[in-house]
């Protein structure tokens, strides 16, 4: 049977259209899909940096785009979006909460100058993604150090130790004896990267029946008909030289099996084939073929009538992206399931244009964009600019992420796609057919046909985040939880208080919040009958786990080499205008804070006598010396510079390091407090006066930390908050004043800009002078329109 069709367009973001003969069972399985995707719409975000790898001591900008549903239309589900610096021990380093306008933001982390080369990840998500931690944002951003011109080293210690692996993937999900299947495979080095490799396909009685070797980055496929009784196993050799043996997947003995041919530009071929036994047992029943394309699924009925049933797909009526095609049984179980890759070029059509075609250091560039959509029409949208020297930050372009590969590719994938850039550019047949065997050798992560089945969906755990959030619980000093109480939010700076009753239980809750950076209130709680003595608790909530993150692979030293050379004559060039980083002024003007007032810690080590905040800590060394002379009565003693321990000032004899408390864990002694990150530090305590502690006590509390411990206090609590991040501006010189020329100019972006809007004609224009590099300059234009339509522009022109 060969049947031609196409998917007409939905109206509505996840409308769901049956097509041609549905079953009621079919009808059924499309209504609940339809169910799901409109109680758990996805969001997914995006994020473009202006540059792909950075210095210890640089600035990282970038632009987040947060987007809803398989059609990318910017979210309006969500309107606070957490962005997180991750270490290479998996472990935040800094943390911003970033305001959503219509799934747009912009941001920045300032990397402290002491950071260690490696390869550092930021992780973007929003509350609502957190039903499906899948769908955070995470890339791997490689740092480097001036230090000897230090490049990042893997994310994971060891992670190049043990044995490279293989994977076999059959199309459609299982071998069935007799009919002929197609095998994919993956192999995969110690350190998460592909490897090449080739081997033989043997039976279980040593005979061989097929050969094969890896196409691209470790992946290929063969083709066998697997014999009923028998069984298969490869014996493989890994390029440098590791040979091993591995088993193959065992075949059914009968069964139905689906293969996909998507070699073809204007459509995908169906095959859905049978072994006799199998026929015989099931023909004349009627099965379902569902094919799920930009959140519009289409059901076509397949009477099964022979061996082998074939079916063209129109590939120019789905939508550009992952394409997933399930059969299903009679009964409305998945049977097999192939996914393919739809390249219908209908992105965002980027025009950019300068006003030269060349330009000399220090001129001044127009720059214009005019966007159009596939039919041509005008994009109003909005865009994010940078512009890099590419002397000074080459790029590999098949590494790289943008918004094309991560929101049509690999957020809908499991598992980690090497190098996704490669099938993005300069798009040939061969780049067509590997990314055909990234469709088969990874699954699709959206969701599970079982999610979507099950008649009992499981409530909604997270829900969207419209602003900042501060909840806690309200008790009476025995601990009972206060019914009907009444709990006051006072912010420390002035403003409107606000009130809330609290629950049964005690809790309360205020929502959709709105204030910039870190930011005091006090909570007061009284009981229905108007008394205070209560015991008020502050419910920080919990960051999500950080997860490992395969192909953190280091970058090659050529790559990074001359940005860092380029960042180390920065430096010198800082240090000799006496403005270096680590350098100490003749004056230091500190604005005034207001006194804290003295107060109980909360490990129980006394009264806390003095208090320095995060922000107060200046730059130059580890966090020892950073603190000698900021924390008053303490001195410190030590055996060389990363080995230093605080002593009180007072125990002049016989001095006694002080007791050092991480966010409420005492420390061991001799434990070295410069292995903390500075960039971490919330704040730092100081208790000097204790009898119970005489040697003193360092109390030491880091953003992460602060979130991951509730805070109680009796009556009135004063907690300190994080709000919303404000953006730094990035610097752009103007080169139209004579007294801006004396000194050299080597920045290697020469241009950010995170906002960038089209009129109604898809135009837009910005203006910006160069550096002194020459060579050529590279523009990265991406952003989306007000429908959903995405795109990605390379430009360049050259500086003589």
């Amino acid at each position: 049977m060969k049947i031609s069709f196409s998917i007409l367009p939905a109206l509505l973001l996840c409308h769901l259209t049956a097509f041609c003969s549905v079953g009621g069972d079919t009808s059924k399985t499309v209504s609940k899909l339809n169910t799901f995707l409109t109680g758990h719409p996805g969001e997914r975000a995006y994020l473009q940096f202006d540059k792909p790898y950075y210095a210890a001591g640089d600035t990282m900008y970038f632009k987040a785009y947060v987007v809803m549903g398989e059609r990318h239309a910017l979210s309006l589900i969500s309107g606070v979006l957490h962005a997180d610096l991750v270490g290479t021990d998996n472990k935040i380093i800094q943390s911003i909460i970033l305001r959503l306008d219509t799934g747009l933001a912009h941001g920045d982390f300032a990397l402290p100058d002491s950071l260690p080369a490696g390869n550092y990840r930021i992780r973007a998500w929003t509350r609502w993604m957190r039903n499906d931690p899948g769908s955070f944002f995470q890339k791997i951003i490689p740092i480097g150090s001036l230090q000897s011109h230090a490049v990042p080293e893997n994310a994971l210690p060891g992670s190049r130790m043990g044995k490279p692996d293989l994977q076999f993937f059959p199309e459609g999900g299982t071998l069935v004896a007799g009919i002929r299947s197609r095998v994919a495979f993956k192999a995969i080095a110690a350190d998460g990267l592909g490897v090449a490799v080739q081997g033989l396909v043997m039976d279980d009685s040593g005979d061989t029946v097929t050969s094969f070797a890896s196409a691209h980055l470790g992946m290929g496929s063969f083709s066998f008909v697997p014999r009923a009784g028998k069984s298969y196993h490869a014996r493989v050799a890994f390029a440098g030289g590791a040979s091993d043996s591995f088993s193959l997947p065992r075949p059914e003995q009968q069964g139905i099996a689906l293969s996909v041919d998507n070699d073809s530009i204007p459509e995908a071929n169906v095959h859905i084939m049978t072994d006799s036994a199998y026929f015989k047992e099931n023909r004349g029943r009627t099965y379902t073929l569902l094919i799920y394309s930009g959140g519009i699924a289409a059901t076509v009925s397949c009477p099964l009538d022979s061996l082998v049933t074939s079916l063209e797909i129109l590939k120019r009526r789905l939508f550009t992206g992952i394409a997933r095609i399930t059969l299903f049984s009679p009964d409305n179980e998945p049977l097999c399931e192939r996914l393919i890759f739809v390249q219908n070029f209908d992105q965002l059509s980027l025009n950019v244009s300068t006003d030269q075609a060349s330009y000399s250091p220090r001129g001044k560039v127009v720059l214009k964009l005019h966007a159009l959509t596939r039919a041509d029409s005008a994009a109003v949208g909005h865009f994010s600019v940078s512009v890099t020297d590419e002397s000074k930050v080459p790029v590999a372009e098949d590494k790289e992420t943008s918004i094309l590969t991560d929101l049509l590719l690999t957020d809908d994938l499991k598992g980690y796609v090497e190098q996704p850039n490669y099938y993005f550019t300069g798009i040939t047949q061969e780049k067509l057919h590997d990314l055909d065997l990234v469709m088969l050798t990874h699954g699709y992560r959206r969701f599970a046909w079982k999610q979507v089945l099950d008649d009992h969906q499981p409530p909604v755990a997270y829900q969207p985040e419209r602003g900042i959030t501060i909840s806690g619980t309200a008790k009476t000093l025995p601990g009972k939880p206060i019914a009907k109480g009444t709990v006051t939010l006072i912010p420390d700076k002035g403003g409107p208080l606000l009130t809330q009753t609290t629950d049964d239980r005690g809790n309360f809750s205020f929502r959709n919040l709105d204030f910039t950076g870190s930011t005091s209130f006090v909570l007061n709680a009284t009981k229905a009958n108007g008394k205070n003595s209560t015991q008020i608790s502050y419910h920080p909530e919990t960051e999500p786990e950080v997860d490992t993150l395969p192909g953190s692979e280091s970058r090659p030293d050529t790559l990074m080499m001359p940005y860092l050379e380029n960042t180390e004559k920065q430096q010198e060039q800082l240090n000799m205008l006496g403005t270096g980083k680590g350098k100490l002024l003749k004056e230091v003007r500190v604005k005034a804070r207001k006194l804290e007032p003295l107060r109980t810690s909360n490990g129980g080590y006394g009264i806390v006598d003095q208090v320095i905040h995060g922000d107060q800590i200046r730059y130059g060394g580890g966090l020892a010396i950073r603190l000698m002379g900021l924390l008053k009565n303490v001195k410190w003693i030590g055996r060389g510079p990363l080995d230093w321990n605080p002593v009180l000032r007072i125990n002049t004899i016989n001095p006694s390091p002080m007791i050092v408390v991480w966010n409420d864990q005492p420390m061991p002694a001799g434990f070295n407090i410069s292995s903390i990150n500075t960039a971490s530090i919330d704040r730092i305590e100081v208790v000097s006066n204790d009898p119970s502690n005489p040697q003193g006590v360092l109390l030491i509390y880091t953003k992460n930390g602060l979130q991951e411990k509730d805070i109680t206090s009796t009556g009135i609590l004063t907690v300190s908050v994080n709000g919303f991040y404000k953006a730094r501006i990035f610097y752009a010189p103007k080169y139209d004043n004579p007294d801006s020329l004396n000194r050299k100019d080597l920045r290697s972006t020469i241009y950010w800009q995170p906002e960038l809007n089209t009129d109604k004609n898809g135009n837009a224009s910005l203006e910006f002078y160069n550096a002194d590099g020459k060579g050529n300059y590279r523009v990265v234009v991406e952003g989306i329109d007000d429908k959903g339509n995405i795109g990605r522009k390379v430009y360049q022109y050259k500086v003589e």
